[in-house]
């Protein structure tokens, strides 16, 4: 039986400080669904590397596990690629990278996950984007197949690095729609966010980080402009660990500083949570892959506020709210309309979730393997 190596270091972090970034977090939503499918056509086996031992076996998962003790760091995975390391330790037949990037020996003998083009269309100081832009395209040229998340993705992949379309497949990310549902018992779901985040009034929800690109900072200052000369119903929510100083000392000096809370270190029981609490969930980014915020909120029921850009409309569809540009005074404007309950809110809700349905790890996994399996038999 054919080998495939999946490279799960993108999930370490998961157990050790019990956060991942997206990319992690979408590693272990599909290793978790490919472990759910009967009879594989080949043997998995999950690879990972570092010096705390931490890899395959803290998944639980009924996979078989190779573990390199030797720091997961790029100068060393850049020695390593000069020699069959992995090859040797594995035997693989095909390796999956999830991850954008990796040194690899044999490039030829890889599918990548390349998530989105972004460090070819933006260059953001928080990230090295720069240094991407160097090292993925030629890698990206060399391996076997490239799997990304949405078609605007491919067309930027495509688009900017010169790539054959007939070497990208397009699959969707899932949802865990076991987790991310509606909880229609509203009472309880409120006497639970005031027990955990002390949040009594209504509000408007974001999922989001440091990205430039996600313009959170520009929908707290129009949340901040709202207010003035008004009383506001809505407190504004933010799932983000760590905003910049900047922004909390205009928060200070707003007036209406005790009506927005920063959360941090959320689990996705507590995301789903804050989601089914939500008036609306905001997703004001410049840039996506895919958006997984947006078909979160829509499997929880919540209404999504998003942009036209990028992969955001392919992915929500006709289910969303969309904003104009200027973005600040057309959030402005949206949450206007929701303090004066202008929108249909149940017909936002039932398209969401339709939508949302659309989306599932299991139709993630199954479309996965076929792309293994093309690639193993040929």
């Amino acid at each position: 039986m054919k080998k495939l190596l999946i490279d799960i270091n993108s999930i370490v972090p998961y157990y050790v400080t019990g956060r991942v970034t997206g990319i992690g977090r979408t590693t272990l939503e599909l290793i978790q669904a490919l472990s759910k499918v009967d009879n594989l056509p080949f043997e998995v086996v999950l690879y990972s590397q570092n010096m705390k031992g931490i890899g395959g076996r803290n998944t639980g998962l009924p996979f078989k596990n190779r573990h390199l003790y030797l720091p997961h760091r790029a100068n060393i995975d850049k020695l390593l690629s000069r020699f069959p390391v992995r090859e040797c330790l594995t035997g693989y037949d095909l390796m999956h990278i999830p991850h954008n990037f990796e040194y690899v020996y044999r490039p030829d003998k890889c599918v990548v996950t390349l998530h989105d083009a972004l460090f070819m269309r933006i260059q953001e100081a928080a990230f090295e984007h720069e240094t991407m832009k160097q090292i993925v395209p030629p890698f990206i040229h060399r391996c076997k197949h490239i799997i990304t998340c949405s078609e605007a993705s491919k067309r930027d992949i495509v688009e900017t690095m010169g790539v054959d379309p007939e070497k990208i497949t397009v699959i969707y990310w899932g949802v865990k729609h076991d987790l991310f549902y509606p909880q229609y018992d509203k009472l309880s779901v409120r006497n639970k966010l005031q027990s955990k985040f002390e949040l009594p009034r209504p509000y408007f929800l974001s999922v989001s980080c440091n990205a430039e690109r996600k313009r959170t900072d520009v929908l707290v200052r129009s949340y901040i402009a709202l207010s003035r000369g008004q009383t506001i119903s809505h407190d504004l929510v933010l799932v983000w660990g760590n905003p910049p100083q900047s922004l909390l000392e205009e928060i200070e000096n707003s007036g209406v500083a005790t009506r927005i809370h920063f959360l941090k270190n959320i689990s996705d029981e507590d995301l789903a949570l804050l989601y089914n609490g939500a008036e609306a969930m905001f997703f004001p980014s410049s840039y996506e892959g895919f958006g997984l915020p947006i078909v979160e909120a829509m499997a929880c029921g919540t209404p999504v506020v998003t942009c036209r850009n990028s992969s955001l409309n392919e992915i929500a569809g006709d289910a969303a709210i969309y904003l104009d540009e200027p973005i600040m005074n057309s959030i402005i404007d949206v949450m206007k309309q929701f303090e004066q309950h202008k929108f249909v809110v149940d017909s936002i809700i039932e398209k969401g979730l339709k939508r949302a349905a659309l989306f599932n790890w299991a139709k993630t996994a199954k479309e996965t393997i076929r792309v293994y399996s093309d690639i193993l038999n040929n």
